[in-house]
C-alpha cells in the first residue's frame, strides 16, 4: 500500500502568497453602468439594500470637461443585472442653482435610500440630501440637512449609519468634518490632528461588532499621508497607513467593514521596488496581515470590500509588461488567510478608484475611470468576480489497479462542504469538513486530473499521478 500527498496540490494552496506574473490572467469584461460622470479620485457612494440590490450614486457630467450638473443613480440586482441610469437631481431644475459635490449613500433604518452632498446654491453649503423610498427609481427634491454650525462646501461626503444614526464625513476647512444626524442642532465637529491640511478623498465604513464609524482620508500635511480614525459614536485615535512615500497623496484609501464581526480594513502596498510589490491588509487599531504578491505587478490603485461570512475582499491594479492587471483575492472567515490570487487583464487610460461589495458571495467590483481604446467611455464600470476554490489531493494505492483519492477542498483555508470532486469517471461531494474520498481505477504512474467545483465559486483542477 502506497500513500502520498501530491506536491502539485500544495502549490495550489500557496498561490495566495506569491502569484506568477501575468501568465495566469483572464480577460475581464466590465459593464459600463454610469457614463459621463465627473472625474476625480473620490470614491462614489454605494450601499446594498435588504433585497440584495446594490445602489450607487455619483456626480453626473453630461458635457464632459465641464463642471458637474447633477446626481445620478444606478442599481445592480442580486443576479448582476444593471438597471437604467436615473438622473436623481439636475442642477438646472433647482431655483438659484443647486448643491454640488460627490455624494455619499446609505440605507437608513426602515429601508429609505439617502444620498448626501455638499454645495452652495446660494450662501448655504449644506450638507444637502435627497431620498428615495422606491429603490432608487425616483428621488425627492434636495433638502438642507445641515446643522447650521458648519458648512461642508463642495467637498465629497461619505455617509454611514452608526448605531442607528446617520453620520456624514467630509474633508473640509483644513481637517475632517463630522455631522451626526439630520437638521438643525445635529452634533457637528471638526477632527484636528497632525493630518490636518487640505484633507480630502474621504471614505468610511462601520465596524459590524461595535457600530463604530471609521473614516479614511488623505492629507497634504508635511510629507502627506493616508489616515484612518474612528469618528462616531465617539472619536478614536488617528492612525497613519504605512504606505511608502513613493505613492504620495491623492490616492483614496478605500475602507470596508465585515458583514459580521469586528474590524474595519484598508489595503495598502507594503514595498516599492523590483521585482515584486507586496499587498497587506491593515485593520484599524490592530496591525496588519499579509495578503500576497503578484510578481512584477506594481500597484497604482487598491481597494477592499465587505464579503460574506465575515470575509474581506482585497484587489489592486497595476501593469505587467504594459498590460493592465487587476489582482483579486478574498480572506477566510477570520481575515487571517487569503485564497489564491486571481488575475484579470484590462487596460485603462486612467483608473481613479477601485471599490466593490461582496456581501452576496461574489464580488461586485466597481471601477471608475477611462478604459483604453478610442471607442470606450469614461465612467463607472462593474464586473462580477467569484471566489476561488483551493484543493489538495492525497493518493493511496489500494491494489495494482485501484486507488483512493483523499480530496480536501477549502476557501482560503476554511473547509467547503457540498463541493464536487471528480476524477476518472468518479464523483463525490465534500463533507462539512471539506473532505471527500474517491475510489478510481488506473495504472501506477498514470496521470489524471481532479476537478473541483462548487456553486458560486471558480473551480480548481489538481493534476495527480496514480
Amino acid at each position: 500500500m502506497k500513500k502520498r500527498l501530491l506536491r502539485t496540490s500544495l502549490l495550489v494552496l500557496a498561490a495566495a502568497l506569491i502569484a506568477p506574473a501575468g501568465a495566469l490572467a483572464k480577460s475581464l469584461h466590465p459593464t459600463l453602468i454610469a457614463s459621463k460622470t465627473s472625474p476625480g479620485f473620490v470614491p462614489a457612494g454605494f450601499a446594498r439594500t435588504a433585497d440584495g440590490t446594490l445602489h450607487m450614486v455619483y456626480e453626473t457630467n453630461l458635457n464632459w470637461g465641464n463642471s458637474a450638473n447633477g446626481v445620478g443613480a444606478v442599481s445592480i440586482s442580486p443576479s448582476g443585472h444593471v438597471g437604467p441610469q436615473v438622473q436623481a437631481l439636475s442642477w438646472g431644475n433647482q431655483s438659484g442653482g443647486a448643491p454640488n459635490g460627490v455624494p455619499g449613500l446609505a440605507v437608513l433604518p426602515g429601508g429609505t435610500l439617502e444620498a448626501v452632498f455638499g454645495g452652495s446654491p446660494s450662501s448655504d453649503d449644506g450638507p444637502w440630501g435627497i431620498s428615495s423610498t422606491d429603490g432608487g427609481s425616483s428621488w425627492s427634491a434636495p433638502a438642507d440637512i445641515g446643522s447650521g454650525s458648519m458648512e461642508f462646501g463642495d467637498s465629497a461626503l461619505s455617509l454611514q449609519v452608526s448605531q442607528g444614526t446617520p453620520v456624514f464625513t467630509a474633508g473640509c476647512c483644513g481637517g475632517i468634518v463630522i455631522q451626526k444626524g439630520f437638521g438643525t442642532g445635529s452634533p457637528t465637529y471638526l477632527l484636528t490632528n497632525n493630518s490636518d491640511n487640505a484633507a480630502g478623498n474621504v471614505d468610511s465604513a462601520v465596524d459590524a461588532a461595535t457600530g463604530a464609524d471609521v473614516a479614511s482620508w488623505d492629507s497634504n500635511a508635511g510629507q502627506g499621508g493616508l489616515w484612518l480614525q474612528q469618528v462616531a459614536p465617539s472619536t478614536g485615535g488617528a492612525e497613519k497607513a504605512p504606505i511608502p512615500a513613493q505613492y504620495g497623496t491623492g490616492v483614496p484609501l478605500i475602507v470596508a467593514g465585515r458583514d459580521a464581526g469586528p474590524g474595519v480594513f484598508a489595503a495598502y502596498p507594503a514595498n516599492w521596488g523590483n521585482p515584486t510589490t507586496h499587498i497587506r491588509l491593515l485593520r484599524y487599531g490592530s496591525g496588519s496581515v499579509a495578503v500576497g504578491t503578484v510578481k512584477g505587478l506594481f500597484a497604482t490603485r487598491w481597494g477592499v470590500a465587505t464579503g460574506s461570512d465575515g470575509r474581506i475582499w482585497v484587489f489592486w491594479y497595476g501593469q505587467i509588461n504594459g498590460k493592465g492587471i487587476i489582482a483579486v483575492t478574498r480572506s477566510n472567515n477570520a481575515v487571517t488567510r487569503f485564497e489564491p490570487i486571481q488575475q484579470y487583464h484590462y487596460d485603462w487610460n486612467f483608473l481613479n478608484a477601485l471599490q466593490g461589495d461582496g456581501r452576496l458571495g461574489p464580488l461586485d467590483l466597481l471601477l471608475t475611470g477611462s478604459p483604453l481604446g478610442a471607442s470606450t467611455t469614461s465612467g463607472i464600470y462593474t464586473a462580477r468576480v467569484r471566489p476561488q476554490l483551493s484543493a489538495s489531493v492525497a493518493v493511496e494505492q489500494l491494489s495494482k489497479h485501484e486507488f483512493k483519492l483523499k480530496v480536501h477542498v477549502t476557501d482560503a483555508g476554511d473547509p467547503v462542504s457540498g463541493a464536487t470532486a471528480s476524477a476518472l469517471g468518479q464523483t463525490k461531494t465534500t463533507s462539512a469538513k471539506g473532505k471527500a474520498k474517491l475510489k478510481v481505477t488506473g495504472s501506477s504512474g498514470e496521470g489524471a486530473t481532479v476537478a473541483i467545483s462548487a456553486p458560486g465559486y471558480n473551480g480548481a483542477k489538481v493534476p495527480i499521478t496514480l
